[in-house]
């Protein structure tokens, strides 16, 4: 006999594919890795020379979310690469400048005419370098910086109220070394640095500066829940590599070599290839003579370099800059070049997934794809460019000069790293953010949300558990109100599923979670006592998925997320460990409520707290000693403890079954023998002797009813008269006993 035909289904709803904003085509392309098992992703970790802020959070809590969501939801296989630079211009400053000011600070133990002076001349000097509109002295500093309009000022130099501020807090009065010495620092430490920073060169005083910051770094993405890379490259392991690297380019003819031992890379040659393109991201941006000055460091000479728009490959090293031995003589590797060499040691010579800030397209990305495609002659590096938004605070670019600068740190004192996260989740990851109050009320609400109804879901389970553990049969029959909160549950997961194709927009999958929210709440509401929780669970396990996908920490039951407010020491939830203790209060609190309003006897109520006592507590592990006058005593026991205390408890309820049983017993044994007095009680006294065994034994009797004559016809002695007399008399007391007289 043949299979019969099996007909194949056909799909009438097609899913929509993943696309991405791709900062190379400032458009949304589709998704495509170029292996499908694994997509290779190289993203821009930190320069660790001081506290991550929350631009730092913003964009690595974003990339985080990214990654998670094509892992986690999407299903890839992602090998995640992020660098740690710790070779950088500013981190040879923070690293001098801090070994410098501890050391000077060291020769002094009170303040000196000597401490002044030097204070009043490194002032001067700060003074007419970043503030060169002020033509007076210190003594009219403060009239004139009250006279100046900073805001109107600061448009064209943002850093001009950072110098005011640093200008004046120099200028204060204190007897005090170490404050005094504090105030003066940012004013001394320039000076300090010019003229004793070449006098640096113990390679250690740099690498233990950014030894700590990229501690402090990693402890901070740690308590944002940040998944850490699969792959963590350090600069300064990958020296060797990257003069191979330089080398590669400047045997492509990319290249060329100063007369100092710098190697940079020409653009000129690079753009006029016919293969190649300089500056694919921001190409409006290469002429901008102040990025390109900002992108090669304020200790860079630029020396030799042969257009404006070169960057420095490998920079020789001044006295005073660690260094490294190349081809070209002691120097350091440029900023640009040491990711291009560490994502290619691990991604190859190209790569699906390049992310960072958009502070970072131009021109540390675009001179990234520049010298790696001119490395590898291609034609494309990265596939796909995802750059993240800036992020203002109210409105404004954060800056330590407009007092709006918060580090990490400083926003999780006041904010969880949940409300951070789902602060970045509400706006979308290529957008710029504005850090506002309007913004962080809107994430309160929405969290307030959630709680509630993960709460109500968790505590209509509990309830219904409760009922199934007591024996009650509860039907589980889907009415219409259950099945359309199914069919919304259906609906809102393709559009999640489409929100996440449209460019990973979490805003609008957060959106969709609320209204699915809004939807059982509505079936709570709408159906009362008769509620099943089936579907409330599946709802509430899909919103807790999306949002572990997100990177929000789920319940071990996955009925809600983790609230941080509710882990004890060891991680364990509270929620989870006073349930069963609030359940037994309820319960108490249930009974004298219902006893009360039905004004039962008191002796319900003790009963009642010795239930309580007796079983539910105990079975918790409390054991109440009442005590006369007092309260009762609280004890904790031991597991073993509880057993043998329950043991003991079911041993007595055996003893006393066995003796209400004993009881029992006895008393039906009772009541058989005055049923049978009953019985025996209805008989007349008068007509005792004329039934049952006494009728044949009897042929006369006298009016009270006492046999005169035997069954032979002879006369009743007068002794056997006298016993008949006394059974009467007896008989005629129990029937008066039973009817009356």
């Amino acid at each position: 006999m043949s299979q019969p035909a099996w007909n194949q289904p056909t799909q009438k709803v097609e899913r929509p594919v993943l696309k991405l904003f791709n900062s190379l085509t400032r458009t949304k392309v589709p998704f495509i890795p170029t292996n499908a098992n694994e997509v290779t992703w190289y993203s821009c970790g930190p320069t660790v020379y001081d506290s991550s802020h929350m631009g730092h959070a913003r964009n690595y809590v974003t990339i985080d979310i990214n990654r998670r969501i094509l892992q986690d939801f999407f299903g890839y296989n992602i090998k995640f690469v992020q660098n740690v630079t710790d070779i950088d211009d500013k981190i040879i400053l923070k690293a001098r400048q801090e070994y410098l000011f501890k050391e000077f600070s060291k020769k002094y133990s009170e303040i000196t005419n000597e401490l002044k002076q030097f204070a009043l001349g490194s002032w001067n000097s700060y003074v007419a370098k970043n503030l060169t509109d002020f033509k007076g002295d210190s003594s009219n500093f403060e009239s004139w910086a009250q006279s100046l309009n900073i805001a109107e000022k600061a448009v064209d130099n943002p850093k001009i109220p950072m110098h005011i501020t640093a200008a004046k807090k120099a200028l204060k009065t204190s007897s005090d070394l170490n404050e005094y010495l504090e105030n003066i620092k940012d004013v001394v430490v320039p000076e300090l640095d010019k003229l004793y920073g070449s006098t640096v060169t113990d390679p250690e005083i740099f690498k233990q500066t950014s030894s700590y910051w990229e501690q402090r770094y990693d402890e901070d993405m740690e308590r944002l829940n940040i998944l850490p890379a699969t792959v963590t490259t350090r600069v300064s392991e990958y020296v060797p590599e990257i003069v191979e690297f330089v080398q590669g380019i400047i045997d492509r003819g990319y290249a060329y070599v100063t007369k100092d031992g710098s190697v940079y890379f020409d653009t000129t040659q690079f753009d006029t290839n016919e293969k190649h393109d300089y500056a694919k991201l921001q190409p409006w941006n290469k002429a901008d003579l102040e990025l390109l000055k900002e992108g090669e460091g304020s200790l860079s000479s630029n020396d030799g370099k042969r257009n404006s728009a070169d960057f420095a490959l490998w920079k020789s090293s001044k006295p005073g800059e660690p260094s490294w031995k190349s081809p070209w003589g002691q120097g350091r590797p440029g900023w640009h070049i040491e990711c291009s060499v560490m994502a290619s040691d691990i991604t190859g010579e190209s790569m699906d997934i390049h992310s960072g800030g958009i502070d970072l397209a131009f021109p540390h990305h675009d001179n990234e794809l520049a010298q790696s495609e001119a490395r590898f002659d291609c034609k494309q590096w990265v596939n796909y460019f995802l750059h993240t938004g800036h992020l203002h605070i109210e409105g404004q670019k954060m800056s330590k000069s407009l007092k709006n600068f918060i580090t990490i740190d400083e926003a999780l004192s006041k904010y969880s790293a949940r409300q951070l996260r789902l602060c970045f989740a509400l706006v979308q990851w290529n957008n710029q953010l504005d850090f506002k109050e309007s913004l962080l009320n809107e994430v309160r609400s929405i969290e307030a949300t959630f709680n509630n109804f993960f709460n109500n879901v968790r505590g209509l389970n509990n309830d219904y558990n409760s009922k199934l553990a007591s024996g009650q049969i509860i039907s589980k029959k889907f009415g219409p109100a259950e099945k359309n909160l199914l069919t919304k549950l259906s609906e809102v997961q393709a559009k999640v599923y489409s929100s996440f194709c449209d460019n990973l927009s979490t805003p609008q999958v957060v959106r969709s979670l609320l209204d699915l929210i809004q939807e059982s709440n509505n079936y709570i509401s709408a159906i009362g006592t008769e509620i099943r929780v089936q579907p409330l669970l599946q709802t509430a396990f899909y919103i807790t998925r999306i949002l572990s996908v997100l990177g929000f920490q789920n319940r071990p039951d996955n009925l809600g997320w983790i609230n941080e407010d509710q882990q004890d020491g060891q991680g364990s939830n509270r929620e989870d460990t006073v349930l069963p203790f609030v359940q037994a209060l309820s319960s108490f609190r249930d009974f004298v409520r219902k006893s009360a309003i039905s004004k039962d006897d008191y002796k319900v109520f003790l009963d009642a707290t010795d239930k309580i006592r007796d079983v539910d507590l105990l079975k918790l592990g409390v054991v109440l000693d009442d005590r006369n006058g007092q309260n009762a005593l609280i004890k904790f026991i031991t597991e073993a403890e509880k057993q043998e205390l329950i043991r003991q408890q079911e041993e007595k309820e055996i003893q006393a079954q066995e003796k209400l049983q004993k009881k029992l017993q006895q008393i039906k044994l009772k009541e058989a023998k005055e049923n049978e007095r009953r019985e025996k009680a209805k008989l007349s006294p008068l007509e005792m002797f004329k039934q049952g065994d006494y009728a044949s034994l009897y042929t006369a009797w006298d009016d009270n009813g006492l046999p005169i004559k035997d069954a032979q016809g002879n006369e009743v002695t007068k002794s056997a008269r006298k016993k008949l007399t006394k059974l009467q008399d007896q008989q005629r007391k129990l029937h008066e006993e039973f009817n009356g007289h």
